[in-house]
């Protein structure tokens, strides 16, 4: 052999073309978000089957004129896992609350374990499944945990793209009131 050197060069060409070639087969077999940034721009729309709701939906502009707390979660996610706790104080705190909504949208998740979770964390408010990801993608969520606030005019005023504490919470509500 002569130029070995070449010859590895022409290798891991062809193993790039092939991996290139495999990649391409795959784009487009989900939807894609094509949006820009959210936060100061009406909240997309959603109308979402709520967990064990048969056959019952919440939709946002059912939400109108409340202040909306969107969490995105799943129940396989560490993280999520861990804000578990803040978003139940949070609810308790606010369930009563005439203006107010708190909603759990999942993503990437089977409803068997979603329901398994919110019967052994005894969440409280609203969880509603994203079996198609397009409230997800609406919101251009990157991955789970991310949290959104949407004034009662419909409009997104802030975002959380990490765990939240109640501290974080009680400040997307407060931005969700002001705007």
């Amino acid at each position: 052999m002569k130029h070995p050197l070449r010859w590895s060069a022409v290798g891991v060409g062809v193993v790039v073309v092939l991996f290139l070639s495999v990649l391409s087969t795959q784009v487009g077999s989900e939807p894609t978000y094509s949006g820009g940034p959210i936060v100061d721009r009406n909240a997309p729309a959603f109308d979402l089957p709520v967990l064990d709701g048969n056959g019952v939906h919440v939709a946002l502009r059912s939400l109108a004129g409340k202040s909306v707390i969107v969490n995105f979660w799943n129940s396989w996610c560490i993280p999520c896992q861990e804000e578990t706790p803040a978003l139940k104080e949070f609810w308790n705190r606010h369930a009563k609350d005439p203006d107010f909504a708190l909603v759990g949208i999942v993503r990437d998740d089977t409803t068997s374990e979603v329901r398994a979770y919110v019967k052994k964390h005894d969440v409280g408010y609203t969880v509603a499944l994203d079996p198609k990801g397009e409230a997800a993608l609406a919101y251009a969520t990157t991955g789970q945990p991310e949290t959104y606030a949407i004034s009662p005019a419909g409009v997104v005023t802030g975002k959380q793209l990490s765990r939240v504490s109640v501290d974080n919470l009680e400040a997307l509500l407060g931005s969700a009131r002001a705007g």
